[in-house]
């Protein structure tokens, strides 16, 4: 396959999944250099007692090893609430018909040496996919990688993020810091070909309470800072294909937890991920 078709392909690709949906879920992805790739996957997740199911898309284009754009999309199918009343013996299942496009995530990466770089990221509000995160976030996330060798890359970023006011209601900035380790196993260098396991953890905190902007200035704090994780571990076979790479992943991720007590969110997937060579 010649280099202008591949580089063709990308594009019409990255456009393709734009004009598909705007819209996803929050992806706890490892630190990387910018590269060209296209994913597409399902999940199943249980957060506070909700059932849901997503599909979802991503991809990313990069024309050089120090640049790229990419965006990380999703479509939740069915979402569902186990409700229990342990006193009167009362078990239901709830459709809480929440079905549509979720939030989306839009971003570019700079790289400018290649140890270090920098993630700016846009977050739109979801739409009927949702009932939460309804705000737009921006967000800045400086990231240092390191080969720890041949077949092993250590990753570290902190972020920062900020909300847009929406309807008199002005969330908190927050911070963040996460770690990865991107592990390949009986890999073939020439074809990119082998087993790549990735584990990730991300602390993430609230530095500033949000505010109620239509009550009087003593009263607008809502009291809501707070701190937890999230931590994703990915199993993936990759295999050479037209002069390309296709892997295929299994994936479990704790979208939310707390240091002292419970997890309170689950999320399992399967993806696969076409990437450009």
């Amino acid at each position: 396959m010649s280099v202008f078709i591949r580089k063709t392909l990308k594009v019409v690709l990255l456009l393709g999944l734009a004009s598909i949906a705007t819209f996803a879920r929050e992806t706890v992805s490892p630190v990387r250099a910018p590269e060209s790739f296209v994913l597409l996957g399902a999940l199943a997740e249980l957060r506070d007692d909700v059932y849901s199911g997503d599909i979802n898309v991503a991809g990313e284009y990069a024309p050089c090893n120090c640049f790229s754009i990419y965006g990380d999309f999703a479509y939740r199918l069915v979402s569902y609430e186990w409700n229990t009343m342990a006193h009167d013996q009362i078990h239901e299942m709830v459709n809480l018909r929440v079905n549509g496009l979720n939030e989306s995530y839009l971003g570019m990466k700079l790289m400018s040496f290649p140890f270090a770089g920098v993630d700016v990221s846009w977050r739109l509000p979801p739409r009927e996919g949702s009932r939460v995160n309804r705000f737009h976030r921006l967000g800045v996330s400086p990231f240092g990688l390191y080969e720890f060798s041949r077949n092993m890359a250590l990753g570290a970023a902190a972020e920062y993020f900020t909300f847009l006011e929406e309807r008199d209601f002005q969330p908190g900035d927050e911070l963040g810091l996460k770690g990865s380790i991107s592990w390949k196993l009986l890999w073939d260098r020439d074809d990119h070909s082998g087993w790549k396991f990735d584990y990730v953890f991300l602390y993430r905190w609230r530095i500033q309470e949000s505010e109620n902007l239509s009550l009087q200035k003593p009263y607008r704090k809502m009291d809501d800072l707070y701190r937890g994780y999230k931590m994703r571990v990915d199993a993936a076979r990759y295999f050479s294909s037209f002069g390309n790479s296709l892997g295929i992943a299994l994936f479990y991720e704790m979208n939310r937890g707390h240091l002292f007590g419970m997890e309170t969110g689950h999320t399992l997937g399967l993806y696969a991920k076409f990437l450009f060579l």
